[in-house]
């Protein structure tokens, strides 16, 4: 099946990319990588009547720290963080992370900020963006700037707060402490693919105590989000296979899976408790 048709447009700056989205709006979408959005046209699950190609907006931008903070802009790509783009935990994070998004050919064409307005729930850089506190911007013509939270810029599966003339021009993820530690698990059909659960965990170890726990899952619900009552049970803990069996446990009472092929909700909620399970250990042990 072919695309239906639309309207091609190339901005070379973001202010036209925006005068565009001012004049089309619900009827426009932003292209990137188009790892996601040109399937789903393929598919005709998605019609948009202009499509709007940012790629010859501001090549020479790329990810860079700026007041306590990594500030990812519109066209880093997923193979960007593969090397680690900031010193420190972050980068480790993000490194690690980033082999998530795909096999190579999206690594190479698909882009974070894109990945994050997509707002697929078992993405791992949408996962990152709300375990890490990061904030999303974005920018319309009308409005112009606002900068959101990322634990409110999801709203449902493929759904964010950002309006039809708004579009994502940076997210901004503040440095952890250096002696952050974390673990990453996902549980998936196959390598290579969107995770049915997925959980990431950082925290700091002192005097053989956890604090400043952050714990967030993604796939499960239609939105990734941090589990605080677990972080809770966690902050000022001795780590230990007892404590984090509990964890895992707890954080499997609490989440509403959604519904996926072949997994129902009893399923959903073991995958849970093993993702956070070991993303704890590797963690926290």
């Amino acid at each position: 099946m072919r695309p239906a048709a639309f309207y091609y447009h190339a901005p070379a700056t973001i202010d036209e990319a925006l005068d565009l989205l001012a004049v089309h709006g619900a009827d426009a979408r932003i292209i990137a990588g188009g790892q996601s959005l040109v399937p789903a046209m393929s598919a005709r699950l998605a019609r948009p009547a202009h499509l709007i190609d940012i790629n010859r907006v501001a090549h020479a931008e790329r990810p860079a720290v700026a007041a306590g903070r990594l500030r990812i802009p519109p066209l880093a790509r997923h193979i960007d963080f593969e090397s680690g783009v900031v010193e420190g935990p972050l980068g480790h994070i993000l490194a690690a992370l980033h082999k998530h998004a795909g096999p190579l050919p999206v690594l190479m064409r698909g882009t974070f900020c894109g990945a994050i307005a997509h707002a697929d729930p078992a993405s791992a850089w949408c996962l990152a963006a709300v375990t890490l506190n990061a904030e999303i911007t974005v920018r319309s013509k009308s409005r112009g700037v606002r900068t959101v939270p990322a634990a409110t810029f999801f709203e449902t599966i493929e759904v964010t707060v950002a309006e039809d003339d708004e579009m994502v021009v940076e997210v901004q993820i503040p440095l952890p402490d250096q002696f952050v530690r974390f673990g990453f698990s996902k549980v998936a059909p196959h390598s290579n693919h969107y995770g049915a659960a997925s959980c990431l965990c950082v925290a700091e170890i002192d005097d053989r105590r956890a604090f400043n726990v952050r714990l967030g899952v993604g796939a499960v619900e239609d939105v990734p989000r941090r589990l605080t009552d677990v972080e809770e049970l966690l902050e000022r803990a001795t780590p230990g296979i007892a404590v984090i069996r509990e964890a895992a446990a707890l954080a499997a009472s609490f989440v509403s899976p959604i519904e996926q092929p072949g997994i129902n909700a009893r399923d959903q909620r073991e995958l849970t408790q093993t993702v956070v399970r070991h993303a704890l250990e590797e963690a926290l042990l």
